[in-house]
């Protein structure tokens, strides 16, 4: 289906990239699959989309949907105790089946496990025996076997993302990706409310050697049990200023629009409070291009 908007809308939306949608099949209820979200982004004019999923790897399924759809969908793998938790031999293998991002902990991040409530369908897969998992150590350093897995991400070219982690850990691990040589850097949406990442935490974080912030639409609709007011995503943006953001849905919840949709929404939303459609162009489209290498 082809979504209407006006054409400044449609401009922008044309060539754009989404590098964060979760699809079917999931163990949690998605409102479309990779080849349809595929031929949905290809006929809404956009460039290329990123599936991700929390318990298992999606670069071989983008692979099949690439090939199906004939449009470029990309993959990456959440370290979540399904996929080994910080298990370097998962991360080599997903980026030898052309994984572009890797996520930190998400939905088995010791802080997630037991601040669950806050996105209430999430929680329903994660049990009640699970044992969250950590970055750091008790003395506050970084957990010894992130380094290899950040030695394996640089020499993939990846993305090392923060996912669902502390803002403290994901401080500690930015710090030392980038010491690393970690070049593609992305916090997983600071501004949730689950997150809550403050402008200050942001542009710390962003001097420590992060590359980009990711901020997500998802977090101002009713998938979040304490959603952010869309002014407030707005204000965050502008104080950061869009060079070092990106605009992507987090979409594939099966009460929101279709991610090609969400995305015109964000995009009409963004411009209708005062962002200029060049800085749009740039978080949905320029900056999403430089992450992913393509």
């Amino acid at each position: 289906m082809k979504f209407r908007f006006d054409k400044n809308v449609l401009a922008l939306l044309e060539g754009s990239i989404d590098i964060h949608i979760h699809s079917a099949p999931d163990v949690y209820p998605r409102l479309l699959n990779d080849v349809e979200l595929a031929l949905s982004a290809k006929e809404n004019g956009m460039r290329a989309i990123l599936v991700k999923n929390h318990y298992f790897e999606t670069a071989g399924r983008a692979r099949l949907a690439s090939d199906v759809a004939d449009f470029p969908v990309f993959g990456g793998i959440a370290l979540n105790l399904t996929n080994g938790g910080l298990n370097k031999h998962a991360v080599k293998m997903a980026l030898k089946m052309g994984a572009k991002q890797v996520w930190m902990p998400t939905v088995h991040a010791d802080y997630f496990v037991k601040n669950k409530s806050h996105v209430a369908n999430l929680a329903t897969e994660i049990g009640d025996d699970v044992q969250g998992l950590v970055l750091v150590n008790t003395d506050g350093t970084l957990k010894e076997e992130l380094y290899e897995i950040f030695d394996i991400i640089k020499e993939g070219d990846a993305i090392f993302a923060t996912g669902h982690v502390t803002k403290e850990e994901a401080k500690v691990a930015v710090r030392e990706a980038a010491k690393r040589g970690v070049k593609k850097i992305l916090v997983t949406h600071p501004a949730a409310t689950f997150v809550h990442y403050s402008i200050g935490d942001m542009k710390e974080i962003l001097d420590l050697g992060a590359t980009f912030l990711e901020h997500t639409w998802n977090d101002v609709t009713r998938q979040v049990s304490h959603p952010l007011q869309i002014s407030a995503l707005f204000d965050v943006i502008k104080a950061i200023g869009a060079a070092r953001c990106i605009m992507s849905t987090d979409a594939g919840q099966w009460l929101n629009p279709p991610a090609a949709q969400q995305m015109g929404i964000y995009i009409k939303e963004a411009l209708m409070s005062g962002i200029s459609a060049k800085d749009v162009r740039i978080m949905v489209a320029d900056n999403p291009e430089k992450i992913l290498g393509i």
